[in-house]
């Protein structure tokens, strides 16, 4: 009877050992993937950034546009590449 009993015990401390293995896997885990989610996180927002900068001057250039347009509806005269130089 005491085989037996010998037998439960390295099967439970072999499992022991590999439930400690897994939660050391979790905590590296956790890490690795905070670590990604932050590096996702920044790729986005420079996405966004870029994205933004980009509309803004679109919306400059359109309001330049649409100034000169309205000039020339007033009946002044005006220069479209003087326009798009004057960034």
């Amino acid at each position: 009877m005491n085989k037996p009993l010998s037998d439960k015990e390295k099967l439970i401390s072999m499992l022991t050992e590999i439930y400690d293995q897994l939660e050391d896997l979790e905590v590296v885990l956790e890490a690795s993937f905070s670590d990604l989610r932050k590096s996702l996180d920044q790729e986005e927002q420079d996405k966004i950034r870029e994205s933004k900068q980009k509309l803004f001057g679109i919306q400059q250039t359109m309001d330049k546009v649409n100034s000169f347009s309205n000039l020339e509806l007033a009946g002044e005269p005006y220069n479209l590449n003087w326009a798009f130089n004057c960034r």
